[in-house]
Parts: structure tokens; sequence; C-alpha cells
């Protein structure tokens, strides 16, 4: 109990939260009556908190005053041995940093683990009738457990449920390996489940259908997200990894396809095995996705809908497309890319992809047909298994491996401009979305505003980059480069965060573009210039294809030296020829070595204070004297 109160004393020291929020303070699940809350009283609490008896909070969880979030620990795993059923609007996250301008969104998750046989989350408040209650996961890391369940391996939902920046990991079930989603609409039912994924992944889970998802209706989007590595063991159409199992009605798909509530954005799909991605059903748009070495790609099953218009008295029927598939990288998938159904009608359009999923695309938003025969066709630049460093140009290859930037939590393929193009414009993924809607077409997508990195697409909605990464030349977000050093030392640091998008031009292509250098001197890449701006050259300088910098001082001087690096990528190569260059201030400071040794003991410890610190002391006293 000692240690319990004592982990319990740290969580309150050094917990950035607002007094009012729930701050679960023990790992432990359990429900005793004590002054500890853990996270399963937190929830109890939350369900019952309109009972009077509740009024001042249960088993040291909330009071009167309590908001609806429930605050967990960064870096922390809360183990479960059952099921936690969510009756009542809630969310669950993390304590804040209490760093200044953090945003290391889903790096410090909170872990919780389901350490008995069944599932985390059971979400549903009894009501068919009332509306859908709110729930939200943010920043949290949801593990499964190893044994099958029937519906919903981790979450099984009825309710508004909303994640963002969550890992969802190892879960099983015969039905919704991740998620199990319930309800379909009716005149007698009148809410259904809802899911959307915001800025999360989706690996690893496993069911015979739907293992990330099985939705009664296909009502859940994910957007600016990775679904990867899940297993749907069933291969058939019903076995689809997201598998909804009925689509709107005619009453109902105008609306849906109207608020685009249905489908995926901005996604990146790739190494699931098994059966189809998605099924895709009437209602559904999916928009800049890109879906790439798939064990099978999309089943189409989406038939034209009813539309009924009444225009000074007289009533009218249309049929229309209900699915949508647009402005995406669909190739490579194992050579399913699209299956359609007999009745099927889905608009494919504006996408580059192969001749299996070349349906009914309009003559104006044609799709580019990828043929992986053609060596500049080349799918991926270099990696292994798909992941890692990208081939240098003039290497071919439309993408770079997948890759996760430092500081950040969901990787990409970033598109490639090939040394091999004359222009911009032979590209077979830049430039290339061109979906424009005024509106009046229900259907239509135009590209979405920002990608999956959450940057802004380009200002004209017909000319988007394909796939979920766009890339952005801003060269108002290139930061100082440069480093610290002492007598002696080198300067080792790397500028790659600056190509914008881009790739450094190699140094054959430096010569063919520029010509040689009038110093006689061989191009580094990039077509490397050194531009002084404060202070004369104290040093020597080299960069590798990768952008990484070693820069020597010519001797032990005390002070900066200050000069900008200018150098051309394959994204500024096709600016005019005065604006080729991107420029990336850079700093050397070189000092002597510090020689005095502080005999200073620091007992500050930032908000870890000298109260806090007799505390502490005092919980070890108490510890001894009850030994």
């Amino acid at each position: 109990m000692l240690k319990r109160t004592l982990a319990c004393a740290l969580f309150a020291i050094t917990g950035h939260v607002y007094s009012a929020d729930i701050q679960v303070t023990t790992l432990v699940d359990e429900d005793k009556d004590d002054t500890v809350c853990s996270l399963r009283e937190a929830v109890f609490f939350l369900n019952n908190r309109a009972e009077t008896k509740y009024e001042n909070g249960y088993h040291g969880c909330g009071d009167k005053d309590a908001t609806s979030t429930i605050i967990l620990q960064r870096d922390k795993e809360y183990t479960l041995n059952s099921s936690l059923q969510l009756k009542a609007a809630m969310t669950i996250t993390v304590a804040s940093s209490g760093e200044f301008n953090d945003n290391k969104k889903g790096l410090n998750n909170a872990t919780l683990k389901m350490v008995g046989n069944d599932r985390l989350f059971f979400i549903d408040d009894g009501s068919v009738e009332k509306d859908l209650i709110l729930v939200t996961f943010n920043e949290l890391n949801l593990k499964g457990s190893s044994s099958k369940l029937n519906d919903g391996g981790l979450i099984y939902n009825r309710e508004a449920l909303n994640i963002v920046y969550s890992r969802l990991s190892s879960g099983y079930a015969a039905r919704g390996g991740a998620v199990y989603n319930a309800g379909i609409l009716s005149d007698e039912r009148k809410t259904a489940g809802y899911v959307s994924f915001n800025n999360s992944i989706i690996e690893k889970n496993k069911a015979d259908q739907g293992a990330v998802i099985y939705s009664e209706m296909p009502r859940y989007l994910i957007s600016q997200s990775v679904i990867r590595d899940n297993e749907g063991t069933a291969t058939t159409p019903d076995g689809a990894l997201l598998y909804s199992q009925t689509g709107f009605t005619d009453t109902t798909t105008g609306t849906a396809l109207a608020t685009r509530i249905a489908g995926l954005r901005n996604t990146t799909i790739f190494h699931n095995k098994g059966g189809y991605v998605a099924n895709v059903r009437e209602g559904m748009i999916l928009n800049n996705i890109t879906m790439i070495k798939n064990a099978a790609g999309l089943y189409l099953q989406a038939p034209k809908w009813t539309y009924t218009s009444t225009t000074n008295g007289e009533t009218t029927t249309e049929k229309l497309p209900s699915a949508n598939i647009s402005n995406s990288v669909l190739v490579d998938n194992d050579g399913k890319n699209c299956v359609a159904s007999a009745n099927d009608e889905s608009i494919v359009q504006s996408n580059l992809t192969e001749l299996d999923c070349n349906r009914n695309a309009p003559t104006e938003r044609p799709n580019i047909i990828w043929d992986k025969s053609k060596p500049e066709h080349k799918l991926i630049a270099g990696g292994v298994d798909d992941e890692g460093t990208c081939d240098a140009p003039p290497a071919n290859g439309l993408l770079c491996p997948y890759y996760t930037p430092k500081d950040q939590m969901l990787g990409y393929f970033k598109p490639r401009l090939l040394m091999s193009y004359i222009r911009l414009s032979d590209s077979l993924i830049v430039n290339k979305g061109r979906i424009y809607s005024d509106g009046s077409s229900i259907g239509l997508a135009s590209c979405e505003a920002s990608d999956q990195r959450g940057k802004t697409r380009s200002g004209y909605d017909e000319l988007c980059d394909l796939g979920a990464i766009e890339l952005v030349i801003n060269r108002s977000e290139i930061p100082v480069a440069g480093q610290d050093i002492l007598y002696g030392e080198t300067a080792k640091f790397n500028i790659a965060d600056s190509f914008l998008d881009g790739e450094l031009l190699d140094i054959a292509s430096c010569e063919k573009i520029l010509g040689k250098r009038s110093d006689g001197q061989s191009w580094q890449p990039g077509c490397l210039e050194i531009q002084q701006t404060q202070t004369v050259s104290k040093g020597k300088l080299t960069l590798d294809q990768e952008g990484n910098v070693i820069y020597t001082p010519n001797s032990n001087w005390h002070g900066a030296d200050k000069f900008n690096l200018r150098i051309i990528t394959t994204t500024t190569r096709f600016n005019d020829v005065s604006n080729y260059y991107i420029t990336i201030p850079t700093t050397i400071v070189q000092d002597p070595p510090n020689n005095f040794e502080s005999k200073t003991v620091n007992v500050g410890g930032g908000s870890f204070g000298f109260p806090a610190i007799l505390m502490l002391f005092g919980l070890i006293g108490l510890r001894r004297f009850r030994a």
C-alpha cells in the first residue's frame, strides 16, 4: 500500500492537469473505497454522477465540480482485468507535458492493456432513441487481449466515438479486430454508432471480418492516419479489413455524401494481409489516400441511388452514383486493386491506379494508369521491405519508402520528382488531382484541404498531388541550422528538414543544369553554395546526399561563423532559374573549453520543489515506521 501511495504522491507532484479534471492516481485496475482513484472508478463516477449519492465523488474520484475529462499519466501503462463500460459522455486523455509549445502529439501516450480475456471498452448508454453520447480517446495506446472475442477486440461502440493521436493494436475478434461499430438507422432506431479516427495508427489487429473495423453501416471516417500490418483471416469480400455490413439507404445516401461522413481521407494504407482493405458501400467517399502493397485493395459494391426532388409541385427521380474514389494512389495490391460486384456503379476517377480500377471515370477526370513493367514507373525508391532511406537521385521510384520523421507519430510515403522529368507535368502524381466540385454534383470530391501531415494543399482544388501526401514548398518554414562546439571539435548536423519535401540534386545533375563550377572544384550534393553573411569564412564544410553536414574550423577561433547554405532540390529545380536555391541560414559558434567545475548542488528540480521533497521524506519515514 505504501508503494502505491508513494506513486500517487509522484503523480500529484509531476502531473499537469486542471483541478476540476479527474486525475487517475494508480496504474492498478481496482474498485475499492479509498482515496486512490483508478481508471475504473473514474469511469464509474462519470457513468453515475447524476445520482445524489455520488455528488461528492466515488472512491477518491471526482466531485460535483469535476469535468468529464479523465487524466492519465504520460508514458505509463494501465492494465485492465475486464472491460470498462462507458455510459456517459467523457474524454480520456493524458496530462499535458508542461513544456512550452509542445507539439509532439502521440509520442508519450498512456497505454491501456487488457490482461484479462475481454475487450477494453464497451461504449453504449443503452438507448437507441437519445442523442449519441460523445466519447473521446486522446493520446492513448490501446492493446488487446490474446484471446479471440466475438465482436470488437478492443472496442465495442454504439455511440459517437472520436479517437485522436492514438494507437490501436493487438485486437483479435471474429468481427471487428480493433472496433465493432453497432447500429443500423431505421424508422424504429433513430441512432447508430459512429467512429472517427484522426492522426492515429491502426496496426496488427486481426479478425475474420473487419480486422480494423466492423461497422453495421459505413458510419466511420478515418482521416490523416496510418493503417498497416492488420490481418483478415477471410479473403472473401465479407472479410474486408474495413467492413460495412450494409450501405446507406436512398433516404440517407444523399446526406452521407453531402456531409462526407463516411470513408477515408488523407490516409496511408499498406502491408495489410488477408482480405480486401475495404468494401465500398453506398454513401462512402475515399479521397487522397495512398493504398499500396496490400494483399488486396477495394471491393466495390455501391449501386446507384435514387435521388428524388420536387419543383413547382412536380416530383422527379434520378439515378446517381453513390460512392466516389478519387485523388488517390491505388496500385500494387497483388493484382486486386479494385474488384466490383455485378451492380456496382462507384465512380473511380483521377487516381494513379491500374486497369482493374479504371471504372466509370469521366473524360475530363481520367485515371492515370500505372504500368509495373516500366522502369520509370518503379513504385518505391530503395528501403528494406518498403521502409527506410530513400534512394538518391537520379534513381527511379515514384515514392520514397515509408519513413517516420523525428518527433512525429505518423510515417508516410513521400512522392518524388524524378530527374528524368523534363517538366513538372511529367509526374504521375504531382498536380494530378483534378477533381473539382461546385457543390451541384453530389458524390464528387474536391482535393482535401490539407494532407496527412496537416500541411495545406495547393490553393487550386483541381491541382493537388495524388495520395495522402502533398509536396509543399514553404520557404518560411526553414529553421536556422548550425551547432555550438568547443576548441578541437567539428560540428555535425543535418539539414534534411529544410529540403522542402525534395531531395538534394546529385552531383551529375548539378553539372548538367549549372555547368562546371567556376573555381574548378567538383559540385557537392544539392549544388551546394556557401554564402558568407556577417563574418568571413572560418572553416570548411562538406555535405552528403542525406543532408549530413560536417563543419571543420580552420583554427581555435572564439566567436561565430555565420553563413547561408544554398541548395537545389528536386522540388525547386522546376522553379524559375532565379529561384532554384533554398537558402538555409547557418551559425557555428566556437568557444574555449569550460574548465570551471561547479560546486553548486541544484535542489530546485523545476516543479519538484522543496515542499515536495519534504513530503516524500515523510512518506518514506512513515513506511520505515510501519515496517
